[in-house]
Parts: C-alpha cells; sequence; structure tokens
C-alpha cells in the first residue's frame, strides 16, 4: 500500500538556513514513502509580494536571491532522498501565485519573470497549479480549498471538519499553517479524513506577527493510503532536526 510524506508549507526564503529540506529528504527516505507532497508555498517569494513593498523590511529582496533559494532547497531535498525515489508531487501555492500575479501586473515581462523559474521539473516534482486539486490513492490534495462560491479558502480554528461539511471527500490542505484533523464515517462504513496539514518551518516569518506561535511545524506520515483511507503520524520540526540533523 501506499505510503504518502506530506510536507505543509516550508517557505523556503534566504534569510532562513534550508538544512530542514536535507532531513524531509531523509525523513521521506527512512519511511520509505511512495509519495511525496508538498502543499504549496514551497518558496516564499518575498521579492514580490505586495503586502510590505515600499517598506523598510522590503529593503534587499532580490527575485534571483528566492530562485537561487529554491533550488537549494530543491536539492538538499534530493540528496537528502539519496537513491530513495518517490513520485514527487508538487503543489502551488499562494506565493508561487505572486509570480503569475506579477505578470500579469507587468505584461511587459512575460517571458522574462516566470513560475518555471523555480524549475520544479528539473529536480523531479509533478506541479500542480494554484487551486487545483491532484487526487493521490483516493486523498484529494490542494493548497486549500473554497469555503463558497466566492472561491475563499475554508479557515478559522475547524477547518478539517468544515472541509468534511462542505466537500464530502477525504481531502488535506496547506494554507493556514494550522494543524486540524477530522474524520467522519458515511453509512457504508466508509472512513472520511480532513487534515490542514500544519507548516514546515524552521524560522520566524515575518508575516506571521504575533500568530506564529499557533502553528504547527512539522512533517505528516500517512500509512497504508487507500480510497481516501490511512493511518497517521506527525513529527514535529524539533523532533526532525533531533533525529535526522546529524547524520
Amino acid at each position: 500500500m501506499a505510503t504518502h510524506l506530506v510536507i505543509g508549507d516550508p517557505h523556503c526564503t534566504p534569510k532562513a538556513s534550508n538544512e530542514r529540506f536535507l532531513w524531509a529528504g531523509r525523513v521521506a527516505a527512512d519511511y520509505k514513502v511512495s509519495h511525496v507532497i508538498c502543499m504549496g508555498d514551497f518558496c516564499s517569494m518575498d521579492s514580490l509580494s505586495s503586502y510590505d513593498r515600499g517598506k523598510k523590511s522590503f529593503e534587499g529582496r532580490r527575485y534571483q536571491k528566492d530562485m537561487d533559494c529554491s533550488h537549494e532547497a530543491l536539492s538538499l531535498f534530493n540528496k537528502g532522498l539519496g537513491n530513495h525515489k518517490p513520485k514527487k508531487i508538487m503543489l502551488h501555492g499562494n506565493h508561487e501565485d505572486r509570480i503569475d500575479r506579477f505578470v500579469e501586473d507587468n505584461p511587459e515581462l512575460e517571458g522574462s519573470v516566470s513560475i518555471d523559474d523555480l524549475q520544479f521539473k528539473k529536480y523531479g516534482w509533478e506541479e500542480v497549479r494554484y487551486k487545483n486539486i491532484k487526487v493521490v490513492n483516493g486523498v484529494h490534495y490542494s493548497h486549500h480549498l473554497p469555503s463558497g462560491i466566492m472561491g475563499s479558502a475554508i479557515s478559522g480554528e475547524n477547518i478539517a471538519r468544515s472541509i468534511l461539511t462542505k466537500h464530502k471527500v477525504s481531502a488535506t490542505v496547506g494554507h493556514s499553517h494550522l494543524l486540524d484533523y477530522a474524520v467522519s464515517t458515511l453509512p457504508n462504513g466508509k472512513k472520511l479524513h480532513a487534515l490542514s496539514a500544519g507548516c514546515y518551518l524552521n524560522h520566524k516569518e515575518h508575516f506571521a506577527r504575533d500568530t506564529q506561535h499557533m502553528w504547527w511545524s512539522g512533517l505528516v506520515i500517512k500509512r497504508e493510503v487507500t480510497d481516501g483511507n490511512y493511518n497517521m503520524e506527525l513529527i514535529n520540526t524539533k523532533t526532525i532536526r533531533r533525529e535526522y540533523g546529524k547524520r
């Protein structure tokens, strides 16, 4: 049966070490996972942020630095994998989508700036465009899922229960950086699992303000994944650093 490694939003950034990607590759190899699914926002792309453009905090950011950081993180993950070759799936998040939005606002740069600059395919990842869904062994993976017809992301303290109520499928999302899990049983006995997979950080994010203490950082292992059902194990970042950071 399939085993999935789920990587919540890792937000690689030039301001922080990428060593956690090496550790994650080692985890994938150690658990002999069949699939690796990154939930999006692999790269923060702070050079294209509209959130704090023009402010002091924006000084020194460069598009090429973001690209170099992404390539290093991808390379370190593959190094951690060693000879293990799982199927790797990269969901695009709203931070990758910053590139497409930037080109949309600056059409004269089309062809010079592209989401392909992140080079996910070069490092062996299948890409899933922002807001699209990838179904793997019956689990619906997307950076986030819509809460209604306006398309805004399901959010709040009970994301997982809301996913089951609104979408009625086994699904896993990223985006919020919160850890939340819920399961329901259909009349025929089938289990539906909903998971908000937290994030995978080893640094303080500038946009977090005073909320980062609410986030969960780590990796999720799903074992015996079939028809949307699975057994789950959580490994927090501190444990990963301790067990996989000194090899």
